[in-house]
């Protein structure tokens, strides 16, 4: 099984490329922005086609990247929720849009959005409204996609590995570990269902 792992790097991209990397009849291919098998901006149509014709047929694509702005609701200019929008939402979209016609037939696709369009948290408006629309494109994409694809998206919590750097806007959440978290992405390329959020 071909899978391509886009970002990598992150505390999340790590748990993956750790987890996908033990599994014997998995050949992982990386890329993000500066580092890894190739180099792609999500958010740059071009930039995808381009990685996706460089790739060839692959049977699953993990996506970690995408990121979105954290400000004070008084101080959120337009800006800021367009550049949430183009990384981690149209940046997604872009791999699922394009990456649909690299995949082998039974291919998976898994996204990821994250806690704060169900639990909110100051500063954190943008990234609900990016996580709540990417969970609701994967609910309807997975109607349409083709080829016996099937389309998920993972949504977690915040995780133990970046705890220390965010525990004051996560207060009174409980940090989830790199075990459950693999495992749900884990569940997605290798699993049955298609249009699921898996919470973790």
């Amino acid at each position: 099984m071909r899978c391509l792992l886009i970002g990598h790097t992150g505390t999340l991209g790590k748990i993956l490329y750790e987890g996908f990397s033990k599994i014997p009849e998995i050949e992982l291919i990386t890329a993000s922005r500066q580092a890894g098998d190739y180099h792609v901006a999500i958010d740059d149509s071009e930039s995808v086609k381009a990685l996706f014709a460089a790739v060839g047929p692959i049977d699953a694509i993990v996506s970690a990247a995408g990121s979105t702005v954290f400000k004070p609701f008084s101080a959120l200019e337009p800006a800021d929720i367009q550049q949430s929008i183009e990384s981690k939402l149209q940046g997604q979209v872009n791999l699922v849009l394009i990456g649909q016609h690299a995949l082998n037939k039974g291919g998976s696709i898994t996204l990821t959005s994250g806690i704060l369009n169900r639990e909110f948290i100051p500063q954190g408006t943008s990234s609900a409204l990016v996580n709540g629309a990417l969970e609701a494109f994967v609910a309807a994409a997975a109607y349409e996609i083709g080829g016996g694809l099937r389309i998920n998206v993972v949504s977690p919590n915040a995780l133990v590995g970046s705890w220390e750097s965010y525990a004051s806007s996560f207060r009174g959440f409980i940090p989830v570990g790199d075990a459950p978290v693999f495992a749900a992405y884990e569940k997605s390329v290798f699993g049955i269902m298609t249009g699921q959020t898996f919470i973790v």
